[in-house]
This record gives structure tokens, sequence and C-alpha cells, in this order.
């Protein structure tokens, strides 16, 4: 049943994400507004969540919440799922995902992406495409927006090495940069929701929110903090569920 529950949810997860754009993209072509796709963004979570509640018995718990910014900042998120591309349209405003720029070939949502907030990371531009990811990054800090970033750049297992899928130097050359503190994010959205699986296990996703990296350390001793904070606080609610 909860296999069944899942592929419906599935389904939806893909009609959903094709009617959204439908509805909010020539809008937000004709405005060239982003807070049109963004709103469209938001009401695609709101749905997501809901049916994953309904069909997946699946809700989450934050933790940390004195930790989330009320200043633009950047959020260092653990990526083990698709799950916290959706969440944090409902925890902060209008958030700025960095995504590769493959994403906008995928028919509907590709196309609503380019219009969303949003920072375009070409994975194959070296030096160049990283000093235009700094400045993207701070045209929408100096909006008033947040950044979210995988510093892996891509979801990882549930308990896989930092070896097999390392951090990457992007999210350094920000922090060097751009002059925000980063927010270290943790969770345990792989346990309920992994990669490339239909089935969904049902529980509750915990994220954590964990204290602010001011700016200002050296390139190693913020690489050190970042790291051992979020792997060890992400592989401690592996615990929490299943």
């Amino acid at each position: 049943m909860q296999f069944f529950r899942s592929l419906i949810f599935s389904i939806f997860v893909n009609c959903w994400g094709a009617l959204i754009p439908m509805v909010f993209l020539i809008p937000a072509f004709i405005s060239r507004n982003e807070k049109i796709a963004d709103c469209g963004a938001k009401i695609w979570s709101i749905g997501v969540f809901w049916m994953l509640r309904k069909l997946c018995n699946i809700d989450y718990k934050i933790i940390g919440v004195e930790n989330i910014s009320k200043e633009p900042c950047i959020y260092a998120c653990k990526h083990q799922s698709m799950w916290e591309t959706v969440v944090m349209h409902l925890i902060i405003n209008r958030p700025v995902y960095a995504y590769k720029k493959e994403l906008e070939l995928i028919p509907f949502y590709g196309w609503f992406i380019k219009f969303m907030s949003g920072i375009k990371v070409d994975r194959k531009g070296g030096i160049k495409s990283l000093k235009n990811v700094i400045n993207q990054a701070k045209k929408y800090l100096s909006k008033g927006q947040s950044i979210v970033i995988f510093p892996q750049g891509t979801r990882v297992p549930v308990g896989e090495s930092i070896k097999k899928y390392p951090y990457q130097s992007g999210i350094t050359a920000l922090y060097n940069s751009c002059d925000v503190k980063i927010v270290p994010v943790a969770l345990n959205s792989g346990l309920y929701w992994s990669k490339g699986k239909v089935l969904k296990n049902r529980g509750t996703i915990i994220i954590e929110f964990l204290p602010a990296i001011s700016p200002g350390l050296g390139k190693e001793e913020f690489n050190k903090k970042l790291i051992s904070t979020i792997e060890e606080k992400s592989d401690s609610l592996r615990f929490f569920g299943k």
C-alpha cells in the first residue's frame, strides 16, 4: 500500500510540476517580475507537502528555528533528497537556489526556473562560471534575499562519506566574497525520500538549522568548521528515523 501511495505521489509531483509553470509562466514572462515566479514556486511547494502528508504520511520538524537568519545570508544545506529543494520555499521568504544549468532543459519546469529567483551554475565553466555565481549571489543578497547552496553539489545517499562526495569550492568562494554569515543546515530526508526510488518511507523528516558561521575565518578554518558541523549533525539525525 505504501508503494502504491508513493507511486501516486510521484505522478502528482510531475503533473503539479507541469501545471504550476503553465499557470505562472506567461505572467512571469510578460512582467519579467521574479516575484510572480517565486509565488508560483511557493504554491507548488505547498501542494507537494500537502500531498506528501496525505499520501505518504511524511511530515517534518524544524529544529533550531532561532538560527534562521532575519538578515540575508547563505544557507549551506546537506543534500540527500528532492525534499530540501522544496521545503526552503516554506521556511524562507523567496529563497534563491543555486541550480545546474542543465535543469533548464526540462520541459515546463526548466522553462519556469529561468524566471524564478535563482543562480545558474555551469559546472564546466571553471573560474568564469564561479565569478558569475558570486556576482549573482551578491545581487540577490543586496536585494534582501537569502541563498540556498548544497555544498556537495549533488544528492548524497545517507551514510556516504565526504571522500566520495566532497564539499565543492563554491561555498568557500561565496563565504570569502559575499561578507555574510553562512548558516549550516543538517537533515535526514534521505531516510524517507531516497534518490531514484519511488517508495517513500513514512515518518517525520528533521531539518536542523545550526549556529551561523560569521565572516572572517580563513579558508581552512571555515571549511573544517562547516563540514564538521553539517556532517556530525546529519549523521546523528540518522538515528531519529526509521
